[in-house]
């Protein structure tokens, strides 16, 4: 009964919400999707699983959630590199450097949620990915990227080449950071060029 998920069909947003996301957030991080659950939740919020229901549709709205809170924190985080007097790319190369070591920093958790993403009719959903796609299409706006990029494309295979290697370095602790770095710098460097005017 997944119409019994809101109060009247109305979606519940109230300090429990708040409760309930800040607690999947720091489970989910910390511990990992296995350990988010929503007994795992309703046992530390001392409630019953109506509660979470009232709010939520299931446990995967739950990850979806953490995973945009993820993501903000991810593209703030990256965006405190940017420097007003540099050039376009030069902007956009350190803030995707900077987003590749704060996930890799982070750890396996983290990048976890940075790599999961919504299919809708207009595609793949994924916070870092609209956050890419928006500073492509001010590159466009400001003649700094080639009018006929596609920043949606563009942008959805930057972000496949940041967490498919970020997820590389998360799995094997044989594959060296800056070996991942490098070669996500040089698949950049590669879309960058097409970019380019």
């Amino acid at each position: 009964m997944r119409n019994m998920a809101f109060s009247k069909g109305k979606r519940i947003e109230d300090e429990t919400s708040r409760r309930i996301v800040e607690l999947a957030v720091t489970i989910g991080c910390r511990e990992g999707v296995d350990a988010l659950t929503v007994t795992r939740l309703c046992r530390e919020l001392n409630c019953d699983r109506r509660v979470i229901y009232n709010r939520f549709r299931d446990i995967d709205e739950i990850n979806m959630i953490v995973a945009q809170r993820c993501n903000e924190e991810l593209m703030a985080k990256a965006r405190t590199v940017i420097n007003p007097q540099a050039s376009f790319f030069d902007n956009f190369t350190a803030l995707v450097k900077a987003a590749f070591a704060y996930i890799y920093e982070k750890g396996a958790n983290f990048q976890h949620f940075t790599a999961l993403y919504k299919v809708t009719e207009e595609g793949v959903r994924n916070g870092i990915l609209q956050a890419l796609a928006t500073l492509i299409e001010e590159g466009k706006s400001s003649g700094d990227v080639r009018a006929e990029t596609d920043s949606r494309k563009a942008a959805e295979s930057i972000w496949l080449i940041m967490t498919g290697i970020s997820g590389m370095l998360a799995a094997n602790e044989n594959y060296k950071y800056q070996d991942g770095r490098d070669t996500m710098l040089y698949g950049i460097e590669a879309i960058i060029a097409c970019m380019k005017p």
